[in-house]
């Protein structure tokens, strides 16, 4: 339908005007890969954080991996330029197949978020298991944080942690819900 900029826009003030409500909490928010590809969206979005610079510190960018690198010198200018206001920046639904650490390492990004296809029943898959301890160890050496996505049990939580995932998201911990926790 062509509005997925505005959504993306809304998702943003939505997002600010949470932080400026309750100034104990972080949020993140996250960039489509449609958006991420126009530099003129991406310098508004800059724009308007410059002029909510006392959440900035408390914002975290999602932007997707594949978006992220098929545009990867507007996409690591508006990594830079977030970053100078105090924005941590993620990458979302990292896996093996299309980003190397070292992109990860030129993008500056703070967090990668494991993509969640690696982490469901990851007790039951020794393959998968080897992967994540990998890249959770990768990150560390370039002391960028990891989320683990799509946690849906005990087993999982425990390998997760035992692995060093800074992180965790998933239906093991609380299902979605509209109503924000910290109201």
């Amino acid at each position: 339908m062509g509005i997925v900029q505005l959504v993306d826009r809304f998702a943003l003030e939505a997002t600010v005007r949470e932080l400026k409500s309750y100034p104990a909490i972080t949020l993140a928010v996250n960039v489509s890969g449609t958006a991420a590809s126009d530099p003129a969206w991406l310098q508004s979005f800059v724009e308007y954080v410059r002029e909510q610079q006392d959440v900035a510190p408390r914002l975290i960018v999602e932007l997707t991996e594949t978006a992220a690198l098929h545009h990867f010198e507007e996409n690591a200018r508006f990594v830079s330029q977030l970053r100078e206001m105090g924005v941590r920046v993620a990458i979302d639904d990292f896996d093996a197949g299309y980003t190397s650490f070292r992109n990860l390492q030129m993008l500056h990004v703070d967090t990668v978020k494991i993509d969640g296809s690696y982490v469901k029943d990851l007790s039951q898959s020794p393959e998968n298991q080897v992967f994540v301890r990998t890249l959770v160890g990768l990150a560390r050496n370039f002391d960028i944080k990891t989320v683990a996505e799509w946690v849906g049990s005990d087993d999982d939580a425990a390998l997760l942690q035992n692995f060093g995932v800074d992180y965790f998201q998933g239906l093991h911990f609380g299902e979605p819900a509209l109503d924000s926790k910290w109201a």
